[in-house]
């Protein structure tokens, strides 16, 4: 799928519209997609959801209870089997209640990426030619940009918080979500279907509704997963750097920074494990995001 140096989306009217070039390169990555993969992926997701979900009854102990007789303890001292932080601080319950944050910012901030990008894409397809000019030249043009320096920025402005994060997410992560819409979308305006809609005198609104956006669903669907584990890791990079959730909330990134310090003094599982929940977390919604943008290529779809 990959073909050459720059982004651009393949529009037709005869077939499926597939993504190419860099667009391609990061919705569907080459990798392993087989069914085990695909089934080990999801039950991990499983886990990890219903680990943040369950925290509470999971562990009993509070995330930011500090502990000066039981500082910097190893993985598997009873009472602590991940072991404890230089403040004493359970790393296990930290884990379960920062899963609930990070796993949060990933789904709403994808889903906040899902719904804008899809509209706009929607606006760019069945709008007049200087809006669709617009959206494809601003997602073209941020799309040029090291979007992790915008969001910094935009996170630096307005402050730590979850809805900060979620926002600079969303402000950076809509583009490929709105030109893989657009090209469905246009691709699907030239199909029988659609100009039979528009024969019944249904309005603009209710084809994009009815038609348009459902069935433009299954590479939007693929995209999205890609997405989750998009806003997982931007949240992970900005907590690290200090411009993400607030340090008093548990999230992986936080984590992260509250470790960084002690990495050279022998507490390297302060580090590793939030790190192994973050890239196991990515690649099992990689892996699922892969095998739905495989299945939708190959099964192809009909109108």
């Amino acid at each position: 799928m990959v073909t050459g140096p720059t982004v651009s989306v393949e529009e037709g009217a005869s077939g499926p519209v597939r993504p190419r070039g860099l667009l391609a390169a990061r919705i569907a990555p080459p990798g392993g997609g087989g069914r085990a993969a695909l089934w080990t992926a999801v039950g991990v997701l499983v886990l990890m959801g219903a680990a943040a979900l369950f925290a509470p009854w999971l562990t009993d102990m509070d995330p930011a209870a500090t502990d000066t007789t039981a500082t910097s303890l190893p993985p598997g001292t009873p009472g602590h089997p991940l072991g404890t932080d230089a403040l004493g601080r359970d790393l296990y319950t930290r884990m379960l209640h920062g899963a609930r944050s990070s796993l949060l910012v990933g789904l709403v901030a994808a889903a906040i990426t899902v719904v804008a990008g899809t509209g706009l894409g929607a606006l760019a397809a069945t709008g007049p030619r200087w809006l669709d000019t617009a959206i494809t030249r601003t997602a073209d043009a941020l799309l040029a940009l090291p979007l992790i320096v915008v969001a910094l920025a935009l996170a630096a402005v307005a402050g730590s918080s979850l809805s900060t994060v979620v926002i600079a997410i969303a402000v950076t992560a809509w583009m490929p979500v709105a030109l893989v819409a657009r090209a469905e979308m246009r691709a699907l305006r030239a199909r029988p279907f659609v100009r039979a809609a528009y024969s019944l005198g249904l309005s603009r609104g209710q084809v994009v509704r009815r038609h348009l956006v459902p069935n433009a669903l299954p590479p939007i669907a693929a995209i999205a997963a890609f997405e989750v584990g998009h806003a997982i890791l931007t949240e992970s990079t900005l907590s690290f750097l200090g411009l993400g959730l607030p340090p008093n909330q548990p999230s992986w990134g936080n984590l992260l920074t509250d470790a960084r310090s002690h990495l050279l003094t022998g507490q390297w599982y302060t580090v590793a494990i939030p790190a192994a929940a973050i890239v196991v977390t990515i690649v099992a919604v990689n892996v699922i995001a892969t095998g739905l943008d495989r299945h939708e290529a190959t099964e192809g779809r009909t109108w």
